[in-house]
């Protein structure tokens, strides 16, 4: 009795319509994008002040580069008209 319901919701979420970005959201977004930015210094700085010569090195290229990559999907999303879906290259997440 409960797997026709819960069929019966799935669907109804699958076939939703989908629906372009907002300008409420595209101006949250493009406010996201302007505190990666930010944050994009940031990183920039703590390269700048590490020691070379700890032990452990915090991997400031790939940490850059997933912020990149989080950042273009950003614009993207401001950019489109519609949203299609796609395949998204993975970020990394390890920066030890």
């Amino acid at each position: 009795m409960r797997t026709p319901v819960i069929f019966t919701l799935i669907l109804a979420l699958l076939s939703a319509p989908t629906y372009a970005i907002t300008d409420q959201e595209r101006s949250v977004l493009q406010r996201l994008n302007t505190e990666l930015g930010t944050i994009t210094h940031i990183i920039n700085e703590a390269e700048q002040a590490a020691n070379q010569r700890d032990r452990r090195q915090v991997d400031y290229q790939r940490l850059s580069d997933d912020l990149q990559k989080i950042q273009q999907g950003i614009l993207d999303a401001i950019n489109a008209e519609r949203r299609e879906p796609r395949s998204l290259p993975p970020v990394d997440g390890d920066y030890r």
